[in-house]
């Protein structure tokens, strides 16, 4: 069987408060999941009149790229499997790939990828793979044993931190009587690629001004323990109203940019160490750092310095 490199590995095992954070949107994918058949035969169908039979895929269009490769690993929790993070960029991607693909023969796996458009010999990989049939003859495998995968097993989940109207699809339509499917974080409708090929359009995750509840349950839960509870009860509520601040902001500029709670968590257990407001100084900086630079943002970062809270 071909192998998966270590550093592909990804562990699963997030902290509660994570998992209760994307509740919503598990259970979304949990649905999507349920379509996939029991059974898919690569080899049947014509991509000119479909269905083409080919893997479950899920494309997440989230300019942090948090969510989505959060979203990876949940769901290889969920389903008890191995997460493989491939890197498009990466000389072992290719075989790293087959090597997913091996290993779905013998149970689930989910592999996490972040695109770079919809070329690149990662997703034209895949979409040769579909076109075998998920298998890998012996002169295309080099010097090991011929590859064969189960394409109901392998969850591909595509995180796009640069989405776009001109990615057209990241592969070609999957499962019948479902295709891939798209969860959304994009900031507006705009960004997100039409929808070829029937690609199932999931429930949207709740709008930014829907999760300030649950983000300030998944910052209370993260970091319970950490430091005084008078103080971290203040750094929270500091952090939750930063990030709503920011975000309302930003949607009133339709502005190109996001930002997850990742930051507000690095920040908050740093807590005992620097106080509270060292590490409100630090997340004030890095939500300012990260507003992109051009001639039409210095007044929306002049705006947010004035408005997040010190």
């Amino acid at each position: 069987m071909s192998s998966v490199p270590p550093h592909c590995h990804v562990e699963t095992t997030l902290p509660p408060a994570v998992r209760a954070y994307f509740d919503a949107e598990l259970e979304t994918l949990g649905d999507y999941l349920e379509l996939v058949p029991d059974a898919i035969d690569g080899g049947t169908g014509d991509a000119t009149v479909g269905p083409v039979q080919a893997v479950p895929w899920v494309y997440i269009p989230d300019l942090t790229g948090w969510r989505g490769f959060a979203l990876a690993r949940l769901l290889a929790a969920e389903r008890d499997c191995p997460c493989y993070q491939l890197s498009a960029l990466a000389r072992d991607g290719v075989s790293s790939l087959w090597g997913a693909i091996d290993r779905s023969a013998d149970g689930p796996v989910v592999v996490h990828l972040e695109l770079r458009g919809d070329t690149g010999p990662i997703p034209g990989t895949l979409r040769e793979a579909v076109r075998r049939g998920f298998d890998q003859p012996p002169q295309s495998a080099g010097e090991g044993d011929p590859i064969s995968g189960d394409p109901t097993n392998l969850v591909v989940v595509l995180t796009d931190t640069q989405p776009s109207k001109r990615l057209t699809s990241p592969l070609p339509a999957a499962t019948s009587p479902v295709s891939g499917a798209t969860l959304s974080y994009a900031p507006r409708d705009s960004m997100t690629p039409e929808h070829p090929d029937g690609t199932t359009t999931l429930d949207a995750p709740p709008a930014a001004q829907d999760r300030t509840e649950r983000l300030d349950g998944l910052l209370s839960s993260a970091l319970d323990g950490v430091g005084d509870p008078d103080r971290r009860e203040r750094f929270v509520d500091d952090a939750v109203e930063a990030l709503t601040i920011t975000q309302s902001t930003i949607g009133r500029q339709d502005l190109l940019f996001d930002v997850s709670p990742r930051v507000a968590l690095k920040h908050g257990h740093r807590l005992e160490r620097v106080g509270p407001d060292e590490a409100l100084s630090g997340l004030r900086r890095d939500i300012l750092a990260g507003v992109p630079q051009s001639p039409g943002s210095a007044d929306l970062r002049r705006t947010l310095a004035d408005l997040l809270p010190e």
